[in-house]
């Protein structure tokens, strides 16, 4: 596409601007090329001096591992060589894993897969792959290595959870540096068209405060100097964390927010700014969460990334970012910034009711194999009897997973009340005495976190039993007073001299002593 004309009338963007407004994934364009809005994700990784086909195989693994999470939608591909597209699955795309057993550590390793077949478009759906070659130059810097998956944005909050696995997965795996998600501009296939992108993303930005640039052709080298502004979900590798001068319990309390969640990962500290990520129009207000992790994250931010694309020339009919627009939208989240405009900048938030504002508190979260962070109860997330409580400095243990995964997630439970019910083998969530359930006269006394028996060689399940004086039937009374039957209706009696504690319905069950009759009245409990 020309950019001696226009691109698009005022018009054309601000339709496209409400567009936004109404589905965050909205695209405009003409019969030549269309631009759209993505929800995205971008890694970006040094490369190591010696593991280069190692890393090329691991990428080639990513790009499996998501194509068949996204339920394989990709048309086209290109040749991790020549970088031509074909067709995907012709015969001249080679072998991906044999290519990368090939590859060698002083060059690029290279591949992309989209579902559009216009180049010049914007894609629902793709991943570039870019493995850099380390350079052995004391005097110079290696390029960080990247991976860009864009999807839509309907599949995302139907597979949300099923995304973050991948993605926590895949940070630890890479020992990723740095990561953005959000949303963005979709880069289409074709390299020449960054120039019709910036146009939009120039154009768009005043309108919106979470919409992110990213450009991981033009940013590998740069993002060595520092870390851009994040959106929505960052990675705070421990690289950067450091040059924070800062702990991760200091991240965890700075960051202490009902809102925000973190997940502690071997790679670093996985930030969510609420439930999903938001373009935030201007309109609403500098957004609370970003102002708050960009007030911690501004000394190592780079405020020189480069946002100009190919630049802008004299006649140039498209506006474009300049190098003092590009510092002045890297400082959108500063309490002195001036993006937009001043005016538009302090305009006061609308008023937003109760109801609209989620009180969810997002639950801390930690993968397997790294010390626990807070003593307290602890489970899996969709995995059956996995709640158990840790002492601050345990070791989260890795349990078999669905997914055939070794590491998992682990939640601090918001309900940190222990819980009554537990099985066989699984440690004991309370201290004390647990009846079976199938027959209550069968109990044990376990300690916390001592694991439960097993009944006859079974798994059996166990109840937590209130503490306190207990008889069976056919056991003489211990003493007078109140008893009941906790688990049979109507059962509360007045026992003196009984010889003997009764059965129910023929049936063996266990006696709960109340206390003398003077400490109650005379109703059932």
């Amino acid at each position: 596409m020309s950019t001696t004309h226009q691109m698009f009338t005022a018009e054309e963007r601000d339709l496209f601007v409400e567009l936004l407004k109404e589905w965050p994934n909205s695209e405009s364009g003409t019969e030549e090329a269309s631009h759209g809005i993505s929800p995205f994700i971008s890694f970006y990784f040094p490369p190591g001096p010696d593991n280069h086909q190692e890393v090329a195989l691991l990428m080639v693994d990513i790009h499996d591992a998501f194509e068949q999470l996204l339920g394989k939608p990709y048309t086209i591909g290109t040749h991790p060589i020549s970088e031509r597209p074909h067709p995907y699955g012709s015969s001249r795309l080679p072998d991906l894993r044999e290519q990368a057993r090939k590859a060698k550590h002083y060059e690029h390793f290279v591949f992309k897969f989209t579902d559009e077949k216009n180049h010049a478009s914007s894609p629902t759906t793709a991943g570039y792959f870019w493995c850099t070659w380390f350079i052995r130059d004391e005097h110079r810097r290696s390029s960080y290595s990247s991976i860009v998956f864009y999807y839509r944005w309907q599949w995302w909050l139907e597979n949300r959870e099923a995304w973050r696995r991948f993605v926590l997965k895949t940070i630890d795996l890479l020992k990723a540096y740095q990561v953005y998600s959000g949303f963005a501009m979709a880069n289409p296939l074709e390299f020449g068209t960054r120039s019709a992108v910036t146009t939009w993303e120039r154009a768009l930005a005043p309108s919106f405060y979470g919409l992110d640039i990213d450009y991981a052709f033009g940013m590998q080298r740069e993002l060595l100097n520092g870390i851009r502004p994040p959106t929505w979900a960052f990675l705070l590798a421990d690289h950067w964390r450091e040059k924070l001068d800062l702990t991760r319990e200091q991240v965890r309390t700075a960051l202490a927010h009902p809102r925000i969640s973190i997940t502690e990962l071997h790679s670093g500290q996985w930030i969510e700014l609420g439930e999903q990520p938001e373009l935030y129009p201007v309109e609403q207000g500098v957004p609370e969460l970003p102002m708050l992790l960009n007030k911690l994250l501004k000394p190592i931010r780079y405020d020189d990334l480069g946002l100009l694309g190919f630049g802008q020339w004299d006649g140039d009919p498209n506006e474009r970012f300049t190098d003092a627009d590009s510092r002045r939208w890297m400082a959108r989240f500063d309490t002195d910034g001036d993006w937009p405009s001043p005016a538009a900048r302090f305009k006061r938030p609308p008023e937003i009711s109760p109801a609209q504002v989620s009180s969810k508190v997002m639950p801390l979260s930690i993968v397997s194999g790294m010390a626990c962070t807070q003593s307290g109860l602890w489970f899996v997330p969709d995995q059956a009897y996995s709640r158990r409580a840790f002492k601050q400095g345990d070791i989260l243990p890795a349990l078999a997973s669905e997914s055939g995964d070794e590491a998992v997630f682990w939640q601090r439970d918001l309900d940190q009340t222990p819980s009554s019910f537990a099985n066989s083998l699984e440690p004991a969530p309370r201290a004390g005495r647990w009846e079976m359930e199938r027959d209550r006269c069968v109990d044990c006394d376990v300690t916390l976190s001592e694991r439960l028996p097993l009944h006859q060689g079974q798994i059996v399940r166990w109840i937590w039993a209130v503490s306190g004086l207990r008889a069976h039937s056919g056991e003489p009374c211990p003493y007078p007073g109140l008893w009941v039957c906790e688990y049979k209706p109507r059962t509360l009696q007045l026992f003196d001299d009984e010889p003997q504690m009764p059965w129910i319905g023929g049936e063996k069950v266990v006696w709960r002593w109340l206390g003398l009759v003077g400490h109650y009245v005379d109703e059932e409990p």
